[in-house]
């Protein structure tokens, strides 16, 4: 266990910024916690794709449960720039990062863009195993 934590500081670096870290750092525990992947949206207010994934993605998903399988944040590059380009592959966003512990380590997947709810639907399903 302990080594998986030591592991993942380096993969997903603690942010500065002090709502971003309340937020980040939440999540992070949960999914530690619960043994369960790790979302990361990486949004601006500016994008109104970011805007987009979080109103009719996002917030779908969390009212239907079906993010129950994942602990997520969302880390708004205006606010916390130096965590999100640490995060982010790519300076495009929005950026559905998610992290999930594998047998030989951590996972990262990604998605880049709005996406629909299948998408981030069939980002979970591969990064958790589930059908």
């Amino acid at each position: 266990m302990v080594s998986s934590l030591v592991l993942l500081s380096f993969l997903l670096p603690f942010p500065s910024d002090s709502e971003t870290l309340t937020s980040y750092s939440a999540a992070y525990a949960e999914a530690e916690r619960e043994q369960k992947p790790l979302m990361v949206i990486v949004s601006s207010d500016a994008c109104p794709a970011c805007v987009a994934l979080k109103e009719s993605t996002i917030d779908v998903m969390k009212s239907s449960g079906e993010l129950s399988a994942v602990s997520y944040t969302i880390v708004n590059r205006d606010h916390d720039p130096q965590l999100a380009s640490r995060l982010m592959r790519g300076k495009k966003i929005p950026q559905v990062i998610l992290f999930s512990k594998g047998e030989v380590g951590w996972k990262r997947f990604q998605l880049t863009g709005f996406q629909n709810t299948s998408g981030i639907r069939s980002l979970i399903r591969d990064a958790t195993g589930r059908r």
